[in-house]
């Protein structure tokens, strides 16, 4: 239920933490795809010379280095933020599951399918599809992380076959989930616009308190620990 008493509160959604890790994750992540498929693709068909070749792989070993630092730099400088995201990631109860009966809603919404029902069950900080997807990605970073880097330093250890499907499977791995990013995750962040400004704009990642009860109720009932007046 609403609390009136709070109209107009700020609160403070994404931490420092959270925003730096984001934002640099996001463009290293796109700067990384496109500098791989550059090699990948263009080299496949012929359509690049070696130098370009081997300039785009330097520039992808190097934003490679620094996506790999900036989620170690995460989960040792700020484990208590990581740990929280986890902690909510990992938190699946009967409404995160109920979630998925209608899909939060958004077939009704946007494509006018009357897809489960009406109601949508309340949710968490994040909600059922954020939950699955956000687990899917963080275990796409730390796949290919390690990927990436026995590839380039590991190859010698590896063997034809393994290095081979370790090279197919982060390829082809990174294109499914930016796929991910691209079609679902970047237009569903713009519906919610407040999130959106929160998480990149530069200063404090606080979200207006009606936004957070839209689409947190259950987080901000149990879980909001500092709002920020207006």
């Amino acid at each position: 239920m609403s609390n009136p008493e709070m109209k107009g509160a700020r609160i403070l959604r994404f931490h420092t933490s959270d925003k730096v890790f984001h934002s640099i994750n996001a463009i290293c992540w796109y700067a990384l795809v496109i500098t791989g498929a550059i090699v990948y693709f263009g080299h496949w068909m012929g359509d690049i010379s070696d130098e370009t070749a081997n300039l785009m792989m330097v520039w992808h070993l190097w934003l490679g280095a620094l996506f790999t630092l900036n989620f170690v730099g995460y989960v040792l400088f700020a484990p208590e933020r990581f740990a929280v995201t986890l902690k909510n990631l990992l938190e699946w109860d009967k409404n995160t599951i109920m979630w998925f009966r209608n899909f939060g809603g958004y077939p009704r919404r946007f494509f006018k399918i009357p897809f489960g029902p009406v109601e949508v069950p309340p949710q968490g900080r994040y909600n059922g599809g954020q939950k699955m997807s956000y687990l899917i990605f963080l275990a796409a970073v730390v796949y290919l992380i390690a990927s990436g880097w026995l590839l380039w330093l590991g190859a010698p250890l590896l063997g034809k076959t393994v290095f081979y499907w370790l090279f197919i499977t982060h390829v082809w791995g990174s294109f499914i989930v930016t796929a991910m990013v691209t079609c679902a995750h970047i237009p569903l962040a713009l519906l919610s616009m407040e999130h959106f400004k929160g998480i990149w704009r530069i200063g404090s990642g606080d979200i207006s308190y009606e936004a957070a009860e839209h689409h947190a109720p259950t987080w901000v009932k149990r879980d909001v620990v500092k709002v920020v007046e207006k």
